[in-house]
């Protein structure tokens, strides 16, 4: 009975495993079914879901003067790498350019406070707030940024 068993959980272990080098090859050659964009961004976005913030900011950095048509995504995309490395002035800084190329204003505003009342909160430093009313004085987070600069 004991090979029996063994046998049969070696099997599992080797299918497990084909399994494995499978769904590999799949994504190395996921990016061959893609246009160019496509593969390129999967790559930036892999990078950032994967941790690598910096490979992500410069494969966002590359798309976004590449492909100007999708600009402003890229360049939020950049922002949010720029928010996971800790460096909310650049965070910010791509935010805001990525409003101005056309990305919802909405969301920007909410990435900007994110990023400002994330740096408030590390420093205690009330510039911090005063620079997302710099930026949208009667944004979403408005009456939020006054009560903290009057508190």
């Amino acid at each position: 009975m004991r090979g029996f068993f063994s046998n049969l959980f070696r099997r599992k272990i080797i299918m497990a495993m084909e399994t494995v080098n499978k769904r590999n090859q799949g994504s190395q050659s996921i990016t061959k079914h893609m246009d160019e964009e496509e593969s390129l961004e999967w790559c930036a976005s892999n990078a950032m879901t994967s941790g690598e913030f910096e490979e992500a900011v410069q494969r966002y950095l590359e798309l976004a003067i590449k492909y100007p048509w999708n600009k402003g995504f890229y360049l939020s995309q950049v922002g949010a790498g720029y928010y996971y490395l800790t460096e909310f002035d650049k965070a910010i800084a791509y935010y805001l350019e990525a409003k101005q190329v056309g990305m919802h204003a909405a969301k920007m505003d909410d990435n900007v406070w994110e990023a400002c009342e994330t740096q408030y909160n590390n420093t205690q430093n009330k510039t911090d707030i005063k620079k997302y009313l710099e930026h949208f004085p009667e944004g979403s987070h408005a009456q939020k940024a006054q009560k903290l600069l009057n508190g």
